[in-house]
């Protein structure tokens, strides 16, 4: 049976499809976990920082200028450092969980145009088979 160039260039199409549709599952389910557990996907030196009051406290004073008078800010309560760190620590997973959601619409987009060209590459295939 011999094979048109018009068949081989469809099927190839539909090849990369599917490579391009194998990927982009492994991106959307690493979002998924991403909006589901955002702790765990969070960078490990973000995460370490949120994890006691002395290593928040370190990393937010180490934010901002260098210049020594910046550094001399009085350490707050260790009821309200809690706090700050907590509201932050939220804040820096929702940060994260949006980012996953951004990233599973944006795969979801190429899930559907891969989907397009690869019907449409598909039925190309067939009828250049016929």
């Amino acid at each position: 049976m011999k094979k048109t160039i018009l068949e081989i260039y469809a099927l190839a199409v539909c090849f990369v499809s599917i490579i391009c549709f194998v990927v982009c599952l492994g991106v959307a389910g690493y979002s998924l976990v991403q909006i589901a557990k955002p702790d765990f996907t969070m960078r490990s030196y973000d995460f370490d920082n949120y994890q006691s009051n002395d290593t928040y406290w370190k990393m937010k004073e180490g934010r901002g200028s260098c210049s020594k008078e910046d550094k001399s800010t009085i350490r707050p309560s260790e009821s309200e450092l809690t706090k700050q760190r907590t509201e932050a620590f939220s804040l820096e997973k929702a940060s994260e969980q949006r980012d996953g959601e951004q990233t599973l619409v944006k795969t979801l987009i190429v899930i559907l145009v891969d989907a397009l060209a690869f019907l449409i590459h598909w039925r190309i295939a067939r009828s250049a088979r016929s």
